[in-house]
């Protein structure tokens, strides 16, 4: 049993590696050998846990997809009792996550896609899922500020997830190539007094 947590706890560990130098550095330009060196573990043991570099990054995928995913919870958990707000705390906490990373990294799927999507099947069909999952998440926000009448109706719930999913990858692309959080501000702007209000 311990031997197992233990595993489980290397996993973790080199995963937590692998997101954080892939956010820095690029798919291709993080290499096994630097993110197994960060762990303390030699080469050929990375290969227990992960198939290839390509498999190892789909799980990095899924790894900072369930993170996120966590984040977005929090959200339709406030959305029950009050969508605007959760939606207000949406965009602001994630201003203020990359104010204070100094508009650093922006989303590992928005980064992954730029640089694997046309290479990497796995790859790319792990972010078009954890994408979706995130989809369902927003959309249920969407559904339940319908419900109370302070979401427009003429647009489905499931349309305007998709449009904040966009609206949200597309401001972190502009975030990081203009190095401040304007774009996100201004997605907060127009979504809230305008893409949801008829």
């Amino acid at each position: 049993m311990a031997r197992t947590r233990q595993n489980e706890h290397v996993r973790v560990e080199l995963l937590n590696q692998g997101v954080a130098m892939f956010m820095e550095q690029g798919y291709h330009g993080t290499g096994i050998q630097e993110v197994v060196n960060k762990v303390g573990i030699p080469k050929g043991s990375f290969y227990n846990y992960f198939k290839s570099k390509e498999d190892f990054g789909s799980k990095a995928i899924i790894h900072y997809s369930d993170q996120f995913k966590e984040f977005l919870n929090s959200i339709l958990a406030i959305s029950k009792v009050d969508t605007l707000k959760a939606l207000n705390q949406f965009f602001d906490n994630l201003t203020k996550l990359f104010d204070d990373k100094d508009c650093r990294d922006g989303c590992l799927i928005g980064n992954f896609a730029a640089e694997i999507s046309d290479s990497s099947n796995l790859g790319r069909n792990t972010m078009s899922n954890c994408l979706g999952e995130w989809k369902d998440i927003l959309k249920e926000i969407m559904i339940r500020g319908q419900e109370k009448k302070v979401i427009r109706e003429d647009i489905s719930a499931d349309e305007l997830a998709d449009f904040l999913l966009n609206f949200l990858e597309g401001s972190l692309l502009r975030m990081k190539i203009e190095s401040n959080t304007n774009s996100l501000k201004q997605m907060k702007k127009i979504f809230l007094n305008y893409a949801l209000k008829k």
